[in-house]
């Protein structure tokens, strides 16, 4: 890995990540194999034409015509990592309920290794969206966020030091609903370490300095800035480099919605990475689609600044999708004009 600045400094003379380095990556995203450690959900979508007010309250009547479910959460990371071709595991907890069942058998479905703990103390959790020509309504949430059990984590330990020591890299996608308790965080980061293996994280607030020694923090503003404090400026490379070092991560890569991603790497000025949508539709996923390119793209022996170029476009794509999408290698490709670095 480099030191998160010298690919994107190429990138920031040629105004575009070169179709040949990405094309070159791609070409090893099947030998990649990625571990994906989080929380399950399951994402469901209720759609149709919202024409008139209800006369009950002053909320919209939507007419369904349309339902479906999809995976979520890390499942969604490792859905990503399966549209780009890389090989997947995957650890985490589902209810002994309807939910779980449907979850694991998209996982299966998706060729992933579903290293599922199932806990009947828990229900898996559910998120359920109500759409209107495209766009969100409302979103009803059905969950029991709360540590796991002993005997459960000591299960998910297990599948940890059975799969991390044969991995290119590891993605921590915590969603706060319990399966990442701090000593199962631990034991994680000392597995991929003892190893070699890249820990890119995904943070909420709870665990967030329990992630220290993690190669890769990817933060959004808003959790950054309740973990630390106010951020005025995005390319503050002081406050950065302070954050960094006080996180304890190897790299910060902040990601700020439609201005694109800042990384921060030890003794480098930030680096702004820009990849403008051409519409949006639904930033729903978009952070389990970079975590799942910048992970796939370091497993496939990318630096990490090509990997963080690559993400940028990948989101790009993803947003412009209704509803938690994945992104394939030949989006990211057609896509990659439209980078820009600064």
């Amino acid at each position: 890995m480099d030191d998160g600045r010298g690919g994107l400094e190429a990138v920031s003379r040629a105004g575009t990540l070169d179709g040949g380095r990405f094309a070159e990556l791609a070409a090893g995203f099947g030998e990649a194999r990625v571990v994906v450690l989080g929380d399950l959900m399951l994402d469901r979508y209720v759609a149709g034409p919202a024409d008139r007010v209800s006369p009950e309250a002053p909320v919209p009547v939507v007419r369904v015509d349309r339902e479906w479910d999809a995976i979520g959460g890390a499942a969604n990371v490792a859905a990503n990592v399966r549209a780009l071709g890389a090989r997947c595991d995957v650890i985490g907890v589902l209810g002994r309920d309807a939910p779980g069942e449907a979850v694991e058998e998209a996982l299966d479905a998706l060729g992933a290794g579903c290293r599922c703990v199932r806990d009947g103390s828990r229900a898996t959790t559910v998120k359920t969206r109500v759409l209107a020509r495209g766009q969100q309504v409302v979103r009803i949430d059905r969950e029991e966020p709360a540590p796991v059990p002993h005997a459960v984590a000591e299960e998910l330990a297990a599948h940890i030091d059975a799969v991390v020591p044969g991995a290119d890299a590891l993605v921590v996608a915590d969603y706060d609903k319990g399966t990442l308790t701090p000593p199962l965080i631990r034991h994680a980061l000392a597995a991929a370490a003892a190893v070699s293996v890249p820990v890119l994280v995904d943070p909420k607030q709870r665990n967030f300095f329990a992630y220290a020694g993690a190669t890769i923090l990817k933060p959004n503003r808003a959790e950054l800035e309740a973990a630390l404090g106010e951020l005025s400026r995005p390319e503050d490379g002081d406050w950065l480099e302070a954050a960094r070092e006080r996180v304890g991560c190897g790299h910060l890569l902040l990601t700020l919605g439609a201005a694109g991603m800042v990384l921060a790497s030890p003794g480098r000025p930030p680096l702004h990475v820009a990849a403008r949508a051409r519409s949006v539709y639904d930033v729903s996923g978009a952070g389990d689609t970079v975590a799942a390119v910048v992970a796939v793209a370091l497993a496939a022996g990318a630096r990490l600044s090509e990997a963080v170029a690559a993400a940028a476009v990948a989101a790009a794509a993803g947003v412009a999708k209704v509803g938690v999408a994945t992104v394939s290698p030949e989006e990211i490709a057609s896509r990659i004009p439209t980078l820009t670095a600064e």
